[in-house]
């Protein structure tokens, strides 16, 4: 049996079917909206907000301190996490890229020969795929314009799959995936309306970095929504939709400034327009979750990061300081990094064996040779996670983040309040503290109880909790529960 029949014989097992298909308790229209980079205070940050994120605050049931318990955060594990309600050790997408021991290379979250792009690296359930197992006749698609966000959240047998093409300045898909005969005719009119276009062989990264990449999404998912009749069945109809346009903005202007106040106001007001033509179509008959795959630190230029004592680090320097600091030790013709994804190391395992070094002695003393760097937490050895002490605060959030074919033979934790991002005023992510982990968990709509809750939540129990909405059973992984607070009675 291949990877993936067999991934897919165990979903059957693992998925159970509540209310028959078409039953007046389910609704007809679920959707998940991602905001990539949205910090927890983004949500109610500016008063003048008066569409989707205002609305969603006011009616929905509100997490005020939902956290990711995986390293790192980023994309593509983040995404998964929502995908599935699991982390990295089960999903497998340790990182947004990781170094493959056997080709010697780095691989791609969403790379997936002979496709190009696909779920093939996704392990264990998710939620799109528990729902198509639970009733055949319900629809899933996701939308995104980056691929690893939209491949991540449709899981593997999606209706559709569809992502930005920053060279072509078109949203497309994959082999893997069924192409829309409509889509041409509305990249046409994407290309007409001049909102991304292409210039020098890709969409200027300036571009990118506005509300304009939203904007696009937001206008394709309406399309979708009116081309493939979404919400309208008698079946669920399962709808992924992640916003990238504040990641873009978040890294190129920081978390402080008037172009992140801009776009947070610009994808209120999108959400705003989506939810009533989603409502509209549904007939109310709707049920929403709102959250994202990481936060941001405060970039030290602005007043958040100025109180925090936020010191920013250059990475292309940071990197050369590990690899110096590992030559000072043991200096050898060669790099001993061989692949540098922060907060996975991986070391040269031949250069070792020719010199005969004990390689678990070897990486305890490179772990301790590192550690004492500027900017560096700690260092642990990859393969003494699984028997870290219980007490040690870290050890949950490793063994939720390690596959020992995936994780680098080294994780480096950056230590609080550094950024590694050398673009003067953007910011970035990837670390377990608060201003990384700490997003939005909302769950809107049709049985859910409204209210404001303040108890320790994740973000892995999003899949459990929307599936229990959505009218069947997703058992909860390591770390998750179903949120039963928020749901209304019955539920």
């Amino acid at each position: 049996m291949s990877g993936r029949a067999a991934r897919g014989a165990a979903l059957a097992l693992f998925v159970f079917w509540a209310p028959e298909a078409g039953a007046s308790g389910k609704p007809r229209l679920g959707v998940v909206v991602v905001v990539d980079q949205m910090r927890a205070d983004y949500l109610e940050r500016d008063p003048s907000f008066s569409g989707g994120f205002r609305r969603l605050a006011a009616e929905g049931a509100v997490f005020t301190d939902a956290r990711h318990l995986h390293i790192p955060t980023e994309t593509c594990p983040g995404h998964a996490v929502i995908s599935t309600g699991r982390g990295p050790a089960v999903h497998g997408i340790v990182a947004n890229d990781w170094f493959d021991r056997v080709s010697g290379a780095e691989t791609y979250c969403a790379a997936d020969e002979p496709y190009g792009i696909g779920p093939g690296h996704l392990d264990g359930p998710t939620l799109a795929d528990g729902l198509k197992a639970a009733d055949p006749d319900a629809r899933v698609f996701a939308v995104s314009s980056k691929d690893r966000a939209a491949v991540t959240l449709g899981g593997r047998r999606p209706d559709l799959a569809l992502w930005f093409d920053r060279v072509a300045g078109e949203f497309t898909t994959s082999s893997y995936y069924r192409r829309p005969a409509w889509l041409g005719a509305f990249n046409a009119k994407l290309k007409a309306a001049g909102l991304l276009a292409v210039k020098d062989g890709k969409v200027p990264s300036a571009v990118l970095a506005t509300p304009a990449l939203d904007r696009a999404t937001a206008d394709l998912a309406s399309e979708l929504v009116r081309r493939e009749e979404i919400g309208r069945g008698p079946s669920t109809d399962l709808l992924l939709v992640s916003f990238s346009g504040t990641d873009t903005v978040g890294h190129s202007h920081g978390t402080q400034g008037p172009q992140m106040s801009a776009q947070l106001r610009s994808v209120d007001g999108l959400l705003g327009g989506l939810l009533a033509q989603w409502s509209k179509v549904s007939g109310g008959s709707l049920v929403l979750a709102l959250t994202a795959d990481h936060g941001a630190i405060p970039e030290p230029e602005g007043p958040m990061g100025k109180a925090l004592g936020v010191r920013r680090l250059d990475w292309d320097a940071f990197a050369a300081d590990l690899e110096k600091a590992l030559q000072k030790r043991r200096p050898t013709p060669k790099p001993w990094i061989v692949s540098n994804q922060v907060p996975h190391l991986s070391l040269d395992r031949a250069q070792a064996a020719r010199l005969g070094l004990d390689w678990s002695a070897f990486l305890q003393d490179a772990a301790g040779v590192l550690s004492g760097l500027e900017g560096v937490s700690r260092v642990v050895v990859s393969d003494h996670i699984p028997d870290m002490d219980a007490a040690d605060p870290l050890a949950p959030v490793l063994r939720r983040s390690y596959r020992p074919d995936r994780s680098g033979d080294l994780l480096l934790i950056v230590a609080e309040n550094y950024l590694l991002h050398d673009k003067v005023p953007g910011t970035s992510h990837g670390s377990t503290w608060s201003y990384d982990a700490h997003v939005p968990l909302v769950f809107w709509g049709r049985g859910v109880k409204p209210g404001r809750y303040g108890a320790s939540a994740a973000v892995v129990d999003l899949a459990p909790t929307f599936a229990r909405l959505l009218g069947f059973d997703y058992p909860p992984g390591d770390g998750a529960a179903v949120r039963l607070e928020a749901l209304a009675e019955g539920r």
